[in-house]
């Protein structure tokens, strides 16, 4: 990326340093960028580096002025003790760096979005094409057919007042439906998304297909409103121990345990209709940074892998655990790096021989010497083979242990001793979240929150040049008026249809849908995208009842208050249904932690033909 931004004089801004955004985290990224400087010997480059990091203090003595975002635990002043606390920033950080001359901007927690949306803005273009346009970026080659996380994405703002998409990599298409169905990825509402600047609305907008390989849109608006920023907060929980324990007899195991083959990927017991798989990927090396790696690219393959009639694009799989990975040295001295992971998707299932023989041909083209180096096992269990996964949670690392034993003992009868389990592994330290919650103090938000330090890099020898504040950056964004809805109330709502007589039969959604998925849309709400084949499709879906509140809480067996709202999307043809989530993502007795599996309900549905 840097060799890039370089040679075509253009700033390379990098948002979330380490995923999580932390100071820790920064400093790992910081350090990185210092190793490439020096190796390639650049001098006289600027970098900013802007802080996402809150101090606990400065949210104790604004404790009452935090509005949570979605259901969360009453967020007490131990709680705020005890959390590594970061927010989220929007585009303001980033125009002041790039203002300061910055040719790299390397920021802590930041919002997706903002980091492809700074620039736009800051050069005068309509702020309603640039959210739009960074939302679709954000995710690269995600949004294009076929998709790939793999692989970048490129959006050209038109003088015509629009926004046109072109894959770098001739074998992938952006087309409307491509498009249009990433303007809709990972949010609860289809047209309506906030951020600390205002709100981004797709009421208006269009979807066009511009070319072969390209398509657009426009029409999209951002509207003003205070600012305000999320507060990301983690704690800590305890100490975690697993096993993975292969088993005689599915039946005669307690329904309390996740068991993959039953209940793995969701609590609810498969039924006579549907099958669930768990997939245990194991790799092995003397050396532990070859086993480490090769896990996550064949885990990066397997999850995000396209294959004949995929309709659950958000991911493949299910994990139980965050991180997913789990890491211990074996007693004859190899490291091993393993997860567990499950699905109920029918067609993956069917593909999963197909999947495995691409995934290792991409890991035989991309990292033959890191395969080489390691010996890697895909093991699939389910209702013949059933894998128990064993979670324990304690505060200490020994009460964990002792605990974790426990169980196990209780367990050991159930267990098929020709079979390798893996018993009473530790797993690191459990968090859950403890702050997801929107501040709207503007003065300390300008003030006191990312402050930005401004270096001239000559390799890894970096001066400070400047140390500042972003507060001049933030401006009015948008539209100061709008006479459409930012409710989500208001926009979009599926309303119950009135029949005049009964249906006259049905029809699967599996047939009338290209798409169908789950993902989370926040840490506690999960959120299911239906894009239907045809006008036809959607309309008749639209006008079945089968898509009101009360409806889909049967469907997916919760009580009508925890369905948000069900929204169509005319644009795109396409149904959103948005939940919250039972409990908050990664949190110990986690099934599902991206929610990327918890579709089959909707795979299984028969609409009703009015």
């Amino acid at each position: 990326m840097l060799d890039g931004a370089l040679r075509q004089q253009c700033p390379l801004l990098l948002g979330s340093c380490g995923l999580s955004g932390d100071t820790p985290h920064l400093a790992i990224m910081v350090d990185m960028v210092k190793e490439v400087l020096a190796e390639k010997g650049i001098k006289n480059l600027k970098v900013a580096v802007i802080s996402g990091h809150v101090d606990n203090q400065m949210v104790l003595d604004h404790l009452g002025q935090l509005t949570p975002l979605g259901r969360m635990p009453a967020l007490t002043p131990e709680m705020v003790e005890q959390s590594a606390i970061v927010a989220q920033m929007g585009i303001a950080p980033f125009i002041k760096a790039l203002e300061m001359g910055a040719q790299v901007v390397l920021a802590g927690r930041a919002c997706d979005v903002a980091i492809f949306a700074a620039d736009p803005v800051r050069r005068g273009l309509d702020a309603g094409l640039a959210y739009h346009a960074g939302h679709v970026l954000e995710c690269g080659a995600i949004a294009c057919d076929p998709g790939s996380a793999s692989d970048g994405l490129i959006a050209e703002f038109r003088d015509d007042q629009s926004v046109v998409f072109t894959p770098p990599n001739p074998k992938r298409k952006a087309t409307v439906y491509s498009i249009a169905a990433h303007s809709l990825y990972e949010e609860d509402h289809p047209a309506l998304q906030y951020y600390p600047e205002g709100v981004s609305t797709y009421e208006h907008t269009q979807y066009f297909q511009a070319g072969e390989r390209t398509a657009g849109l426009k029409g999209s608006l951002f509207v003003q409103r205070p600012l305000d920023i999320k507060l990301e907060g983690s704690i800590k929980v305890g100490e975690r121990f697993v096993s993975l324990l292969f088993l005689k007899n599915l039946q005669e195991v307690p329904g309390k345990y996740p068991v993959y083959g039953r209940n793995g990927v969701e609590a609810r017991p498969v039924s006579a209709r549907e099958q669930e798989i768990g997939l245990l990927i194991k790799v092995k090396s003397p050396q532990e940074e070859s086993a480490r790696a090769l896990l996550t690219v064949i885990k990066g393959y397997i999850m995000h892998y396209g294959f004949p009639g995929r309709k659950a694009t958000a991911g493949n799989l299910a994990f139980p655990i965050s991180p997913s990975e789990i890491n211990y040295r074996a007693p004859e001295g190899d490291f091993v790096s393993f997860i567990i992971a499950g699905t109920r998707d029918p067609y993956f299932q069917s593909s999963f021989a197909a999947i495995r023989e691409g995934v290792l041909t991409l890991a035989r083209q991309n990292f033959p010497q890191v395969l080489e180096a390691c010996h890697l096992e895909i093991t699939v269990t389910g209702r013949e083979a059933p894998v128990l996964y064993l979670e324990t949670v304690e505060k200490t690392k020994e009460a964990a242990q002792a605990r974790h034993n426990e169980e196990l003992a209780r367990l050991s009868r159930f267990l098929e001793p020709a079979k390798p389990s893996m018993q009473g592994l530790y797993a690191g330290e459990a968090y859950t979240w403890s702050i997801y919650h929107l501040w709207r103090e503007a003065e300390i938000i300008k003030h006191q929150l990312f402050p930005l330090t401004l270096y001239r890099a000559d390799g890894s020898n970096w001066e400070v040049l400047e140390q500042t504040e972003a507060a001049s950056a933030y401006g009015r964004v948008g539209l100061s008026q709008y006479d459409g809805h930012l409710e989500e109330a208001k926009v979009d709502v599926i309303t119950p249809f009135s029949h005049s007589g009964a249906p006259r039969g049905s029809k699967p959604l599996k047939d009338m849908a290209r798409v169908i998925r789950s993902k989370n849309a926040k840490v506690n709400k999960m959120t299911y995208d239906i894009f239907f084949n045809s006008e036809e499709d959607y309309q008749l879906a639209l006008r079945s009842n089968a898509f009101t509140r009360e409806a889909m809480a049967r469907t997916l067996g919760i009580s009508v208050a925890d369905v948000i709202g069900c929204y169509g999307a005319d644009d795109c043809q396409a149904i959103k249904i948005s939940t919250y989530r039972p409990p908050i993502s990664g949190s110990p007795g986690e099934r599902d932690v991206f929610g990327a599996q918890q579709h089959l309900p909707l795979l299984l549905m028969d609409i009703p033909v009015f």
